[in-house]
C-alpha cells in the first residue's frame, strides 16, 4: 500500500471537529471540570460553586483542567517482525496508525511528532502542523527495510527520556514478542502502547508443512502446523503477553491492541 492509499482509506474516518480538544492534566481556564476545592484568599470569585458553597457554609471553588496545545509524538518501533502479514504487512498498518494520529493531532491543532526506532533513532519528525511533513514521515515508515532490524530496548529508553524533551502523549507502536523497558517514562510522559498484531499470528491454523524464512537472520526453515504446534504456540504466546500487560501495568502504561 502507498501513501496515497493510506490517505484514502484514513480521511473517510477521520473528519469534522473534535470536542472538549486541547485538554490537559494543568489547573487553569480551560472548560472541562477537574475538582472542587476551598476558597483561597485573592482568588476569583467567579469559580465559586454555589452548591458545595451552600451545603458546607464555606466558600468552595471549581478547577477545571487548563486548555492548552498538545504535543503527540508517534515512536515506530521498525522491527524485523513487522515484515509479515496475512493480508497486508504490519508495517503498512503501522504507517497507516501513525498517519491517522497525526492527521487527528492536526485536527486537534496539536503538535504531531514522529520517530522511527531500531538499534537506535533511524528518523525523526519534529513537531509539525503541516499534512506534507506527515506524509514525509508516512513514506519513511512504509520504505524503512525492517528486515535483520532489531529493536534496542536500552537505547529506547533513554530516547524516551532523553531525546522527547516536552512532556508529550507518547504512542509506543510496535508487535511486541519482546518486553520493553520502560520504567521511568510513564513519570515524564503519558504513554500509550500499541500492540500490532495480524490475525494469524493471534490463531494460527494447523496447515500442515510450511516453509519459513526469519526475517531476523533471512534463514530458512520448515515447521509442521499440526495441533500440538499451534496449541504450543498459542500457550506462550498467552503468557508472554500477560507478563507483557503486567509489566506495562506496573509502569503505569496504557496498552491498546490493535489486530489486522
Amino acid at each position: 500500500m502507498d501513501v496515497k492509499k493510506i490517505i484514502a482509506k484514513s480521511k473517510k474516518y477521520i473528519h469534522g471537529d473534535l470536542l472538549g480538544e486541547h485538554n490537559s492534566k494543568i489547573i487553569g481556564d480551560g472548560y472541562d471540570f477537574a475538582k472542587i476545592r476551598p476558597y483561597e484568599y485573592g482568588e476569583h470569585i467567579r469559580r465559586v460553586d454555589p452548591f458545595a458553597t451552600a451545603k458546607s457554609g464555606e466558600l468552595f471553588l471549581r478547577t477545571f483542567y487548563e486548555s492548552r496545545e498538545i504535543n503527540i509524538e508517534v515512536v515506530a518501533l521498525m522491527s524485523a517482525t513487522l515484515h509479515f502479514g496475512s493480508k497486508v504487512l504490519k508495517q503498512t498498518a503501522l504507517a497507516t496508525l501513525a498517519y491517522d494520529i497525526g492527521i487527528s493531532s492536526l485536527k486537534n491543532s496539536d503538535r504531531f511528532g514522529l520517530s522511527l526506532f531500531s538499534n537506535n533513532l533511524n528518523y525523526r519528525l519534529n513537531g509539525t502542523k503541516k499534512e506534507g511533513k506527515i506524509l514525509d514521515g508516512i513514506e519513511k515508515i512504509l520504505n524503512f527495510k525492517t528486515l535483520k532490524s532489531v529493536v534496542n530496548y536500552d537505547n529506547l529508553h533513554h530516547y524516551l527520556i532523553s531525546g522527547i524533551n516536552k512532556r508529550s502523549y507518547v504512542f509506543l507502536i510496535g508487535d511486541f514478542f519482546d518486553i520493553p523497558k520502560l520504567k521511568g517514562v510513564g513519570k515524564k510522559h503519558e504513554v500509550i502502547v500499541i500492540k500490532l498484531r495480524d490475525r494469524f499470528e493471534l490463531n494460527p491454523q494447523p496447515i500442515g508443512k510450511v516453509g519459513v524464512i526469519d526475517p531476523l537472520t533471512l534463514k530458512k526453515d520448515t515447521f509442521i502446523f499440526n495441533s500440538n504446534f499451534v496449541e504450543t504456540y498459542k500457550k506462550d504466546l498467552k503468557l508472554h503477553d500477560l507478563k507483557l500487560k503486567e509489566y506495562l501495568k506496573g509502569c503505569g502504561i496504557r496498552m491498546i491492541e490493535w489486530k489486522i
